[in-house]
């Protein structure tokens, strides 16, 4: 296998597992109780971003005789927030004291991670992932099926932070080197940029699971919850594939307009697809992967969020674009835009409905999104029109949700088989049109011969 097909088995084995698991674990919980876990283990996702992706950047970006200090700073951080967690949990939640104890051993493999990222170890990295979270998702389905409950979740949750702290340590053969206080002043100057970045990037979800859950009660944290995760498992089998494409191919690109407008077409094509016919039909979706009872609660929450999910998609190749060209200030500026825009919306839907809450979520991404478009467009001097391959196939996604919403009630199966067919002869359509346009514009200019008509006279 090719490094970018085990790229994909690691990106696949951390969020698809994972999601799998909470969407099998909603048929066996109620809500109440899927909910409760949901909000104790919130603060964890928040944090955990900052040892397993920002920890590991800087080990990349820093030079190997900083390994020592970073592992310290991982390490304050770890029993920083384990102390933190374990406080509140002793207070308010059995559930989060338990899980208090991931972010110290998230700490203590986080450089490790970052060694084998920096050795390209992309197959060791997802043959790890894999089976970890398989062996993870084995026990808390075992414990699930003997009526252990939420704390089944929080099994699968410690054995994963464990087991990848301690083969992570092994596999980058590094040994944890503790370094005095005064060197973290060498490091912070990097260090402090790229674990804001992680926190900006990754905070929207786990604070709206955590305000929810606080504002609504554990039923619509549940609700949120699967909506979520059935987000996070939607977008690592159609987003982040096609993410880790775009990537080195527009880093490599000697054309970036051209380039762009490929992937701009690639990503609208697939995501205007799947996150249309999503909103369609997420109650029979999530009816077939939840239950009737759990569908009727988050359906309406996942159909909110799939507009964020499409906003992803469509913007996927120029956030690729940029980071390959090195405008990462710009991407930081959108994600912080979208985290304060839905900081400042999802205050007043609170006091309605985690529906609600959905809504301003995917709001505060299109605003963000608008304004980020028009400046990455502009960091590349390039015309509005590059956008023009999304067109077609947002044209045709409208016309496919039209079609699925006067549809009488129908099966799953003849659902997608309707809107599919449509879908795609639409855009089949659309290349035909595109593909004869230039002979049309060229026919006044194209001299044709006719026979002389005979002389009758």
């Amino acid at each position: 296998m090719t490094a970018r097909a085990w790229s994909f088995v690691l990106s696949w084995s951390r969020v698809g597992i994972n999601a799998l698991l909470f969407i099998v674990a909603a048929r066996a919980l109620g809500l109440e109780a899927l909910g409760l876990f949901a909000i104790a283990f919130a603060p964890i996702r928040l944090v955990q971003g900052l040892h397993k992706a920002g920890i590991g950047d800087a080990v990349i970006v820093l030079d190997p005789d900083k390994r020592a200090a970073l592992f310290t700073l991982s390490l304050l951080g770890g029993l920083g927030f384990t102390a933190l967690f374990a406080t509140l949990g002793a207070i308010f939640s059995p559930l989060l004291l338990a899980l208090s104890v991931i972010p110290l051993c998230h700490s203590l493999g986080a450089v490790a991670e970052g060694v084998l990222r920096q050795s390209l170890a992309i197959r060791a990295l997802a043959l790890r992932t894999l089976v970890i979270q398989s062996g993870a998702a084995g026990l808390a389905l075992s414990l699930l099926a003997s009526g252990a409950g939420p704390w089944a979740l929080v099994a699968f949750a410690i054995a994963n932070a464990t087991l990848t702290a301690l083969v992570s340590l092994r596999l980058a053969r590094w040994r944890p080197q503790v370094a005095a206080l005064s060197s973290l002043r060498t490091i912070w100057p990097t260090a402090a940029p790229l674990l804001g970045r992680v926190l900006l990037t990754t905070g929207q979800i786990p604070l709206a699971q955590l305000a929810i859950g606080l504002a609504l009660g554990p039923v619509a944290a549940g609700a949120f919850q699967i909506a979520s995760r059935m987000l996070d498992l939607i977008e690592a089998v159609t987003t982040s594939p096609l993410r880790y494409i775009a990537l080195p191919q527009l880093r490599t690109t000697g054309n970036l307009s051209d380039g762009l407008r490929q992937h701009l077409h690639r990503s609208a094509l697939l995501g205007a697809w799947i996150w249309g016919g999503t909103a369609m039909a997420t109650l029979p979706l999530l009816a077939l992967a939840v239950g009737p009872a759990q569908a009727l609660a988050a359906a309406p929450v996942l159909q909110a969020l799939c507009g964020a999910g499409l906003l992803t998609a469509l913007t996927m190749p120029l956030v690729q674009a940029l980071t390959a060209q090195g405008h990462l200030a710009l991407v930081l500026k959108r994600e912080a835009a979208t985290l304060g825009l839905s900081i400042l919306l999802i205050l007043p839907a609170l006091t309605v409905s985690a529906t609600t809450s959905a809504v301003a979520l995917t709001t505060a991404a299109l605003l963000a999104n608008l304004w980020f478009v028009r400046h990455a467009l502009g960091a590349f001097a390039l015309p509005l029109a590059t956008l023009a391959p999304t067109v077609p196939p947002l044209l045709a996604a409208t016309a496919m949700c039209a079609l699925l919403q006067t549809l009488p009630p129908t099966s799953l199966a003849m659902q997608i088989l309707a809107g599919t067919s449509l879908y795609a002869g639409l855009m089949l359509l659309f290349h035909w049109h595109r593909s004869h346009r230039p002979m049309r514009a060229m026919a006044p200019f194209v001299r044709t011969s006719s026979p002389t008509p005979p002389n009758r006279g």
